[in-house]
């Protein structure tokens, strides 16, 4: 059997068993690695040398980082502020959780913000009633999510598209090239939430608004802030804005500023070294290195340009740029609906890459916008393990889609209107 038909194979099955979610996804993802060599694919360096890329060492010192932030108690200094401004006003309460979670998420794990916030959430539903924690912890997944798409260093859809840019020796995504589309998008997601959302969500749960299957072993409350010593706080407040800093101007390489930050919040006593380690989610490690080794796997056998071939057969060369940057952008917006968004960015942003340079694409202006959409998706828990979390409030599979749909229409429109007026479409 011809290697590039090989690698499809393997390729198509390990998105079956994304979508299938009866193995954790970094098992599959492993996997998909070691079939590729077992069967003579690629060599092992392609399929895992990716466990060793910038991308992945990114992301182990954002975990940190995030990890240091709630051990020193900063995250209940935050936490505490929202509670004291909203005054027992759920609307205020909404607000202020949502745009604080959104701007963490910008920098730290998604899923790591809305664990911060759920126990917060809990512990106020549960001595005012005014405040229902389901029409709470929604709007804050859903800033998690988006905000997580906002930066560069947000949630691992980002940097997985930057490791195939990478590979292809293309453009790179600076930290906050996602940001001035992403921040609209968090805006209209917040205004969204205030109005049709909230109306929604009352209509779906019926005032219900119980945490009878909230985990609550798993989302202890927080420590009393006297339980914290300040001068952690202080110190980790420090950390944390001189590496927003670095970000920002860029002066060392981002993974670098990652790195540097996680070890320095060990050297400080901000987070032990076993703490540290515990910290980190090596299923999302797993996940986004094996993801990233099944692409370049996928690229050396072929695949990439069979499939990027048949697409381009079925499109046309004379297909408008416009026309087809709504296909792809759509693409990615369903295929991470259901499967973490980095399955539709390792199909649909290979594709632009391989068909994009001989078509006088604006390359860098597509991936933007296929990512940018693959991070956006929140019609199911499937879309992301941050939403995937939320569940435990008691929402229903059903419930992210009949609340969130809409949103995701406005979106998607927001990106294929406003990305190519502002960076265009075609080299």
């Amino acid at each position: 059997m011809p290697i590039d038909i090989l690698s499809l194979i393997i390729f198509a099955v390990c998105v079956v068993l994304f979508v299938w979610d009866k193995l954790p996804m970094a098992t599959t993802a492993i996997l998909g690695c070691v079939a590729m060599v077992v069967f003579g694919v690629c060599d092992f360096k392609t399929a895992f040398g990716q466990f060793a890329s910038t991308t992945v060492i990114l992301t182990m010192g954002v975990m940190v980082i995030g990890a240091a932030i709630s051990e020193t108690g900063l995250a209940v200094v935050i936490g505490n502020w929202i509670v004291k401004v909203s005054k027992g006003s759920e609307t205020k309460l909404i607000i202020g959780t949502y745009l604080v979670s959104a701007a963490m998420s910008a920098f730290l794990t998604n899923s790591a913000v809305l664990a911060i916030f759920i126990p917060i959430v809990m512990g106020v539903s549960k001595v005012s009633e005014q405040i229902k924690a389901k029409n709470i912890i929604m709007p804050i997944a859903i800033a998690c999510v988006l905000g997580g798409a906002s930066t560069l260093v947000g949630s691992t859809q980002q940097l997985t598209a930057q490791g195939l840019l990478e590979d292809a020796g293309l453009r790179l995504f600076k930290t906050f090239d996602f940001t001035p589309v992403g921040c609209i998008i968090v805006l209209v997601g917040l205004v969204y939430c205030l109005t049709i959302g909230r109306s929604i969500g009352r209509k779906i749960w019926n005032d219900e608004n119980r945490l009878d299957r909230l985990e609550e072993s798993h989302f202890a409350e927080p420590e009393k802030l006297n339980n914290y010593k300040k001068w952690k706080i202080i110190l980790m407040s420090c950390i944390f804005m001189a590496t927003v800093i670095l970000y920002i101007t860029e002066w060392v390489p981002i993974a670098i500023t990652s790195t540097g930050a996680a070890l320095l919040c060990i050297i400080t006593g901000c987070i032990t070294q076993k703490k540290a380690v515990q910290s980190i989610n090596w299923n999302i490690v797993g996940r986004l290195a094996g993801c990233l080794g099944i692409a370049k796997a996928l690229d050396a056998g072929g695949g990439t340009s069979l499939i990027s071939q048949v697409f381009k057969n079925i499109v046309g060369t004379s297909i408008s740029p416009y026309l087809l940057f709504c296909i792809l952008v759509l693409m990615a917006f369903v295929l991470s609906e259901l499967t973490v968004g980095s399955t539709g960015i390792l199909i649909a942003l290979p594709i632009i890459i391989a068909i994009g340079p001989e078509m006088g694409l604006n390359i860098y202006t597509f991936s933007l916008g296929i990512t940018l959409a693959a991070g956006c998706a929140l019609a199911t828990p499937l879309a992301s393990s941050t939403l995937g979390m939320s569940m435990a409030a008691g929402y229903k599979f059903n419930d992210y889609f009949k609340h969130n749909i809409l949103l995701d229409i406005i979106s998607y429109l927001i990106i294929i209107i406003m990305i190519p007026a502002i960076y265009g479409l075609t080299a």
